[in-house]
């Protein structure tokens, strides 16, 4: 079977949707099938080509054993609503322009860009008769409404209003969780089509390590002090400006420190209100280097998830998997209505405290500083919830089968409707 990939983010961009895509293109292709990724050059997070990169119009190579196509579009940091969505259509524009030229396919698998990416990869699909799957990371524009980016006026409900019809020319949508799926059913779309299937991470890749490892002294960091971790990137939807508010009612506590790992537009927030208010209890470092996850998601304690009020519904912060395959206790301001929400009350990883309050993070945090026992105890709790749940194993078989059994239902109403 031919399947073609579209990603906006790929390896070696740190997102992990693109990673995940990685991953899933190397479990398809181990089973014999012929697989092609097509996705843009590295710019994530920063919208700068990545050093040593030379942007070209179509770039075709093999990775192992997958095809992978590199396609050009526009560079910039999305600072806005329309410089965001110009970023977005010429990526999309660029997907359909140049993978048409890479020969017929009978499945397409999109986490393209929003709107104008599904539209290039379900034309794609309809030129070539191939069946459409939508995996769905952001339920969009929710997602970006609920981070403030744009208001609910005329233009959000335009833009929702077409990406519906696109939801509806998928032949198969899969979300994160109940609540993602659950605001897709709200716009009457057909439920038969909405597949739940999780995040999913590489449990070999983060592994639990000692606490107390070299990366942890590299960066000065005491044995003696407890770490809480905010690791990813720190955009608008991750809430994480509340974070110097909650370094600041701790900063009484010299065993207890703030670690920002990561980059992002908010990043600089954080940086600068750190800097005002004396805060010596954050330290900030960018995004580490893939061989070093493990040791830095180990030296952690805590890791942290900070949720806006409305962002929880429309998608799942993959952080939390990073958390939980290091064997790390979670603390996640969301929601008690989110999925992240129940993943850290039925994991029993965890505690979860009331969205975007820094004083009742401020009170977990200080909670699980003074209980290492039961600090470890969720830990223990978060590895063996990943592996039963969220393995790369476990999490790509469904996938395999969602895009199998689309196209084996395809077959058969083709050989139904081909009957005399």
């Amino acid at each position: 079977m031919r399947i073609l990939i579209v990603v906006y983010v790929f390896p070696p961009e740190h997102a992990p949707a693109g990673v995940m895509m990685q991953e899933l293109a190397e479990e398809l292709a181990a089973d014999g099938h012929e697989v092609t990724v097509l996705t843009g050059w590295p710019n994530h997070p920063k919208g700068r080509l990545f050093p040593g990169w030379k942007m070209r119009w179509l770039s075709l190579c093999n990775e192992g054993s997958y095809r992978l196509a590199r396609v050009a579009h526009a560079l910039g940091a999305k600072t806005g609503a329309f410089r965001r969505l110009w970023i977005y259509l010429t990526f999309a524009l660029s997907s359909l322009l140049n993978g048409w030229r890479l020969g017929r396919q009978e499945v397409v698998v999109c986490l393209s860009t929003p709107m104008f990416g599904v539209w290039t990869t379900w034309l794609l699909a309809k030129i070539w008769r191939a069946r459409h799957v939508r995996i769905t990371f952001d339920v969009w524009p929710e997602s970006i409404r609920n981070a403030g980016l744009i208001k609910e006026n005329f233009v959000y409900r335009v833009v929702r209003f077409i990406d519906t019809l696109n939801c509806r020319w998928s032949d198969v949508i899969t979300v994160l969780g109940e609540g993602m799926r659950q605001q897709l059913l709200d716009r009457n779309l057909p439920s038969e089509s909405i597949r739940i299937i999780p995040f999913w991470i590489d449990a070999n890749r983060i592994q639990p390590l000692d606490r107390d490892n070299s990366w942890r002294r590299e960066q000065g960091i005491g044995p003696e002090r407890f770490v809480a971790l905010f690791a990813g990137t720190i955009g608008y939807a991750s809430g994480a400006q509340m974070l110097a508010d909650t370094a600041a009612e701790l900063a009484g506590r010299t065993d207890v420190l703030f670690l920002v790992v990561g980059e992002g537009p908010v990043k600089l927030e954080l940086e600068e209100a750190a800097r005002k208010r004396k805060l010596g209890n954050m330290v900030f470092l960018p995004f580490q280097p893939e061989e070093r996850l493990a040791e830095m998601q180990s030296a952690a304690d805590v890791g942290l998830v900070t949720l806006l009020p409305h962002s929880g519904f429309s998608s799942v912060p993959s952080k939390v998997l990073g958390y939980m395959a290091a064997g790390r206790a979670v603390i996640a301001s969301a929601p008690a209505e989110t999925d992240t929400a129940r993943l850290v009350q039925s994991a029993q990883c965890g505690l979860v405290t009331a969205v975007q309050d820094p004083l009742a993070l401020a009170r977990a945090i200080r909670e699980l500083a003074d209980n290492r026992a039961r600090c470890a105890a969720f830990g223990a709790n978060s590895r063996r919830h990943l592996l039963a749940h969220f393995s790369r194993e476990t999490v790509v078989n469904r996938y395999r089968e969602v895009i199998l059994d689309s196209l084996a239902a395809a077959r058969a109403r083709k050989q139904g409707f081909s009957r005399p």
